[in-house]
């Protein structure tokens, strides 16, 4: 039978999880690091391999930004017929608006 824990207990044990054990650092940690020193007129970018890791970094930065950010990307150029697994992605981190 199932447990009852609460939302923040189960994210907790989630992150821990999957970062195999406690110790261990995100590949993201230091995107982030950067990402929270930006300007009100700045925006970080890099270049990533694969929407997976977009897909990653988006969720690092909302998990742990409390929302501050908005994570857009496109692919790189020559990229467009290649599969969205395989793709070189430029990522783009705005400070959201609201």
């Amino acid at each position: 039978m199932g447990d009852k824990i609460s939302k923040d207990e189960a994210m907790a044990e989630l992150s821990q999880l999957r970062s195999g054990g406690g110790g261990a650092q995100s590949m993201f940690a230091p995107m982030l690091g950067d990402i929270e020193d930006l300007g009100e007129a700045e925006v970080f970018t890099d270049t990533v391999d694969g929407y997976g890791r977009v897909s990653g970094l988006r969720r690092y930065v909302n998990d742990n930004a409390d929302g501050e950010f908005e994570v857009k990307s496109a692919k790189t150029p020559g990229q467009e017929d290649v599969d969205q697994s395989d793709a070189e992605y430029k990522v783009f981190v705005f400070r959201s608006e609201e």
